[in-house]
């Protein structure tokens, strides 16, 4: 059992699918769960390992999926043995307590364009242990030659990459696309994605043009204005590889709870 899943949390760090491990991490009395006992939930309500079996491993898998919405949180199950019945008659009577956590690998950048912003951002995050899929519509840019580094480089049309990458809710998007002739493009799919983060390069009468953009499409304004555009934290960058730092920096900081936006300091000392 213990090497069934085990297997199965090593897929699924492998797949980055996400998963709630459940842990009985407390027993009082007599219990058909152990203390030690585990048992990972999927988000299509498949199991695998245990926490004792009966009505209380099925509670226990319903609460597991309830964490799957907010893509996160923890919660700590307490069972009262001693009233419970299966099958009209008594199950046990002890007391276990099991402790339900979200886990998800949130370490993915997907990067729209692989120019010089992208290559560098690329490379950086590479580096930095983070997983990268990178996307151009070019051969010669979606070259996996250039990204040794990188896991999935994708060379196919901007339209409907989004989807076709499979973006996630732990994903962070960013949008460099050559020339910005794709940016609008990608971002209108980036918006509708569950991607926790977005942001898009360009100038702030450019950004505010393409929200306005958007915004008349009906997207909900709360998604847009969560768009960080311009991308990252403004450190008086020049060279693509100190503006990949602007970028990661920002995504790092966002992943730690912190908000920081782009912002131009004011001149004098």
């Amino acid at each position: 059992m213990a090497t069934e899943l085990f297997r199965e949390l090593q897929e699924a760090f492998n797949s980055r699918k996400p998963f709630v491990l459940c842990t009985v991490v407390e027993v009082d009395g007599s219990s058909p769960g152990k203390s030690g006992q585990r048992m990972i939930v999927f988000e299509n309500g498949s199991t695998a390992g245990t926490v004792g079996g009966g009505i209380n491993e099925e509670r226990t898998r319903k609460a597991a999926l309830a964490l799957f919405p907010e893509r996160g949180g923890t919660q700590l199950l307490s069972y009262d043995l001693a009233n419970e019945i299966e099958s009209g008659e008594p199950v046990c009577g002890g007391n276990v307590k099991i402790f339900l956590e979200y886990m998800a690998d949130r370490n993915r950048i997907v990067i729209f364009g692989g120019g010089h912003i992208g290559f560098a951002l690329a490379r950086l995050a590479a580096q930095m242990r983070f997983h990268v899929a990178l996307v151009d519509d070019r051969p010669e840019y979606a070259d996996p030659s250039r990204f040794p580094e990188i896991e999935h480089v994708i060379c196919r049309p901007y339209p409907g990459s989004v989807a076709a990458i499979g973006v996630e809710a732990t994903d962070a998007v960013v949008i460099v696309t050559p020339g910005h002739l794709h940016d609008l493009e990608v971002l209108e799919q980036a918006v509708a994605s569950p991607a926790e983060y977005v942001g898009m390069i360009g100038s702030a009468r450019k950004v505010a043009e393409m929200k306005k953009s958007i915004l008349a499409s009906g997207v909900d304004p709360k998604r847009v204005e969560s768009v960080f555009a311009p991308i990252g934290i403004h450190l008086g960058s020049t060279t693509p590889e100190e503006i990949a730092l602007e970028i990661l920096a920002q995504i790092v900081a966002f992943r730690n709870g912190i908000t920081l936006r782009y912002a131009r300091p004011s001149s004098g000392k």
